[in-house]
């Protein structure tokens, strides 16, 4: 072939790499799924010159080519509404599914005689694919999907020279779609991270503010959620009958769905707390009402709940499924009745116990979630209740609370906090000497 013949082929090919130049431009400027979807088969109709061009995503979930895009000169944008909610391919179904099943483009003289070609799509849309392309799109060895191009436009349909171009194109476009999903989710875990730490600021709103109880008896209390936002819970608040009604919570389940069930818990026993003089029948009440809502999501929290009266330090308790408190007198532990009760959430009608005991002057009681015994160090030792035997042994007190946290704290190390941690303490002036 002559210098002059071959000029025109040699601007053919040097327009099409042109295009595929320009193309990869245009692609890299381009950071959302949403616009780059359009915008890449666009590009795929230029650089191959045909009438129409499709992306089929592959969902590694369910195993099927699912349509996410559609360019087509008849329909235009109704095509994708048609097809990406009626048309799903499996592996090795139709010409896409057999590109994706084998990892291999082809190309398509006639499609309505290949014994592979599916006419779902057409029926859908209209259209009629005479000849086309179908190349898989991969990175890094992962299946992406197919890239399809459809009818040419200037020949009865697409050659050698097209598929090698489109190929290459798919090499493209796999780079520019896991690109662009990278920084989609980078976006969203950003996103995520700043819905996180204002629903912390939130939560800290629960807290309450510490009151005086009054007649020598004083209240302490802390919690840190394990991650930006957790599911523990405490809450003091006052009652007609000059108690004051104490619990702490935990919602199984760490981060925001933990955290809502909690604050669902936390109005629910504030609208309860007024309407009933028995501990037993308000978590009763509590766990009537909560129960849709936390079961039909698959949570339930354990909570001990006691009402304190400061003047005489009577007790009366409740418990689900809790830690027992912990009283704690000059002599050490005393003990707590044992109280039955499943947690909330798990089973309607539910009924609980309550034991009342009082306080003596110089005594407290601690109320806990299993974020203090469950505390891991850097060796992932639990904290134990060894450990919290040990130090109420020797512990100067009360109160007792504040330092516990701090041998907590110096027992883990530089260890992560690996669940949420709430401790509550009430106690009593000791009798005064003379």
């Amino acid at each position: 072939m002559n210098r002059i013949a071959c000029e025109p082929y040699i601007e053919a090919v040097s327009n099409r790499l042109q295009k595929l130049t320009e193309a990869n431009h245009s692609l890299a400027a381009i950071e959302s799924l949403d616009e780059l979807f359009p915008r890449l088969l666009d590009l795929a109709k230029e650089v191959t010159d045909a009438e129409a061009s499709s992306l089929m995503l592959y969902n590694s979930e369910s195993h099927l080519l699912e349509f996410a895009s559609i360019k087509d000169d008849v329909m235009g944008d109704r095509a994708d509404d048609v097809l990406m909610s009626s048309v799903k391919l499996k592996m090795g179904e139709g010409i896409a599914g057999w590109v994706a099943k084998n990892r291999k483009a082809v190309m398509v003289e006639d499609a309505q005689k290949d014994p592979r070609f599916s006419k779902r799509a057409d029926k859908q849309s209209g259209l009629v694919t005479r000849t086309m392309l179908a190349v898989p799109l991969i990175h890094q060895e992962e299946l992406l999907g197919v890239l399809n191009v459809l009818n040419s436009r200037d020949k009865p349909f697409f050659d050698t020279e097209d598929l090698a171009l489109l190929e290459s194109f798919a090499d493209l476009a796999a780079v520019a779609i896991t690109r662009s999903r990278l920084v989609e989710e980078r976006i969203e875990q950003e996103r995520l991270r700043a819905e996180l730490k204002a629903a912390a600021k939130i939560q800290k709103l629960f807290w309450p503010q510490l009151p005086e109880l009054g007649e020598g008896s004083h209240v302490w209390a802390f919690s840190k959620a394990a991650a930006s936002v957790g599911g523990d819970l405490y809450d003091v608040i006052p009652m007609p009958d000059e108690s004051w009604l104490v619990y702490v919570a935990d919602v199984a389940g760490k981060g925001l769905p933990a955290a809502l069930i909690m604050a669902a818990l936390s109005a629910k026993i504030r609208s309860e707390a007024p309407l009933h003089r028995e501990v037993n029948q308000l978590l009763a009440n509590v766990n009537k009402a909560m129960h849709e809502l936390m079961a039909e999501e698959g949570f339930f929290a354990t909570i001990v709940l006691s009402k304190y009266w400061p003047r005489s330090g009577r007790v009366q308790t409740v418990r689900a499924g809790h830690l027992h408190p912990l009283w704690i007198s000059n002599q050490g532990f005393r003990d707590v009745p044992k109280l039955n009760g499943i947690p909330l959430g798990v089973e309607l009608g539910t009924e609980y116990e309550r034991t009342e005991f009082a306080l003596s002057a110089g005594e407290s009681i601690l109320f806990i979630t299993d974020g203090v015994t469950e505390a891991e160090n850097e060796e992932n030792q639990l904290f134990g209740n060894d450990r919290l035997t040990d130090y109420f042994g020797v512990a100067k007190g009360p109160p007792y609370a504040q330092g516990l946290l701090e041998r907590i704290d110096s027992w883990r190390g530089n260890a992560a906090a690996n669940d949420d941690l709430t401790i509550v303490e009430i106690w009593r002036d000791p009798p005064k000497t003379t």
